[in-house]
C-alpha cells in the first residue's frame, strides 16, 4: 500500500578524457595548494538535503530551512511504503519513482555554483541496464551538463562527467566505475552515487557504494557556473530519463570528507549529516 503523488548522448564530436577506477585505496586525498582564489576553500555547507519520503502536491522538501524544493515533473512520484510486508523504499519510508518516459524532479535554481568546490550524492536502483543511457543527476548550464551522473549504455557501467565549458561539444572529463556493476535487482537497494569537484586540489572524485578507488580521481581544472536547477532523473541538456528508483538526494558547497561519503551511503536517513 502507498501513497501516490503526483506531478501533472552526450552530444556528438564531444573530446571525453576517460579515467577507469581500480583498486580502494586505504587513504583520504589532502587539498592541493597554489591553484587560484578558491585554494584555501575548506568550509562545507549543506545546500539540500531531499529524503523524498513524501511531495505534497508535487512538490518534495528540501530540509534545509531554507533550502529549495524539488519539483514533480511528468509522472514522476513518491512512493511511500505503510505496509511492513510491502516492497520497501531504498531507504526508509518513501522514495522517488521515474518510469523513464520524461519523468523527473528538479529545483528552481542551482543550489550549488559549480565555480568552486561542491559535492552531489543519491542512491539509484536502475530498473533495467539496458541499452539507453541514464542521467541520475545532473547540474546543467545553458548549453552544457556542469556535471552529471549516469548510467552509461556504451559500457554498462555508472560514470561521472564533467563538461569543461558551458558550450555544446566541449571536452569532458569522465570517470568511469570498473568495479560495482549498476544493480538493477528490482528488490535490491541499488547504489550509492556521490561526485565530489575539488576546485583547491583539482580533483573530480567518484565514490561508488562510499568506496573511492586508486583511480577514482580525475585532474579537472574546471570552473564555471551552472545556471540551471538540479536535475533528479534526467539531464536538461540530453534528456536521458532515467527509469528507476533514486532516493536521498543531497548538495553541498564544499568538498565532502570520505568518511561523510561513507556515512551518506548508509541505507537509514541521516538528517543531520
Amino acid at each position: 500500500m502507498y501513497d501516490r503523488h503526483r506531478a501533472a548522448s552526450v552530444a556528438s564530436g564531444a573530446v571525453a578524457l576517460v579515467f577507469t577506477l581500480g583498486a580502494l585505496p586505504g587513504a583520504a586525498y589532502a587539498a592541493g595548494q597554489g591553484h587560484g582564489v578558491r585554494a584555501q576553500e575548506t568550509s562545507l555547507s549543506r545546500e539540500g538535503y531531499w529524503p523524498l519520503e513524501n511531495a505534497p502536491g508535487g512538490t518534495a522538501p528540501n530540509v534545509e530551512p531554507e533550502g529549495l524544493p524539488l519539483t514533480l515533473n511528468g509522472d514522476a512520484w513518491i512512493y511511500h511504503n505503510e505496509d511492513i510486508f510491502g516492497d520497501p523504499a531504498l531507504v526508509d519510508q518513501g522514495d522517488l519513482r521515474l518510469d523513464g518516459d520524461a519523468d523527473w524532479a528538479a529545483t528552481s535554481a542551482a543550489p550549488v555554483d559549480g565555480d568552486g568546490s561542491f559535492t552531489l550524492a543519491a542512491r539509484a536502483r536502475l530498473a533495467a541496464a539496458d541499452d539507453r543511457t541514464h542521467t541520475v543527476l545532473s547540474l546543467p548550464g545553458s548549453d552544457a551538463d556542469r556535471l552529471a551522473i549516469r548510467y552509461q549504455a556504451a559500457t554498462g557501467k555508472w560514470e561521472v562527467v564533467v563538461s569543461t565549458k558551458d558550450k555544446a561539444n566541449a571536452p569532458q572529463v569522465v570517470i568511469t566505475e570498473e568495479q560495482d556493476l549498476p544493480d538493477d535487482d528490482p528488490h535490491g537497494v541499488g547504489d550509492h552515487l556521490a561526485a565530489v569537484f575539488d576546485a583547491p586540489a583539482r580533483e573530480l572524485r567518484f565514490y561508488v557504494n562510499g568506496q573511492l578507488a586508486t583511480t577514482s580521481t580525475a585532474v579537472d581544472t574546471t570552473s564555471w557556473t551552472a545556471s540551471g536547477g538540479l536535475q533528479v532523473g534526467r539531464s536538461a541538456i540530453h534528456d536521458e530519463y532515467f527509469q528507476g528508483t533514486v532516493d536521498e538526494v543531497r548538495a553541498y558547497s564544499g568538498a565532502a570528507t570520505p568518511t561523510m561519503i561513507s556515512q551518506m551511503a548508509s541505507l537509514t536517513g541521516a538528517p543531520d549529516l
